[in-house]
């Protein structure tokens, strides 16, 4: 038995010594050295010392330029449409009237650029027009109020609409 256990502890021990030998650099030798092996070692040597150097990128942002002509050309505040669809009881400052749905949209289109909120009113009753209104208004007092306003903006055509 002790020949059994002597002899594993052999064979277990020249497993290890070959697998530390396979792990390690072999070491050149008074037999091996030319000049091709000490140039190997060498270059091997310097490339293990060579620390690549950090690249930077930077990041460089195109300018926005804006010029003050250009800024005074832009379109003001633009404001916004909105349909009615059904009445509100309120009043409302009637700029224009179309038979046709698409002009009143287009003609509204123009209004907003003014910064205007601009009321699309369908028609209703026995009516056959479809109305532009620039402003809306609670009490009919104010309406006329901004009746006498916008009158020598629009040529005396506007009205008021109670919807």
């Amino acid at each position: 038995m002790r020949n059994y256990l002597m002899l594993i502890l052999l064979f277990v021990g020249a497993i290890g010594i070959t697998l530390l030998n396979m792990t390690e650099d072999p070491k050149p030798t008074a037999s091996m050295l030319g000049d091709s092996v000490i140039e190997a070692e060498i270059k091997k040597e310097i490339k293990k010392e060579i620390i690549p150097e950090l690249i930077i990128e930077q990041v460089i942002e195109p300018e926005v330029k804006t010029d003050p002509p250009e800024l005074e050309s832009a379109p003001k505040a633009i404001g916004a449409i909105s349909e009615i669809s059904q009445p509100l009881d309120k009043y409302y400052l009637i700029v224009a009237s179309f038979l046709d749905n698409d002009l009143a949209s287009d003609y509204a289109e123009k209004l907003i650029l003014s910064g205007s909120n601009v009321f699309i009113i369908p028609p209703f009753s026995t009516s056959k027009l479809t109305r532009v209104a620039l402003l809306e208004y609670e009490t009919l007092d104010k309406a006329n109020v901004g009746l006498d306003k916008y009158k020598d903006e629009f040529d005396d055509k506007l009205w008021v609409l109670k919807y």
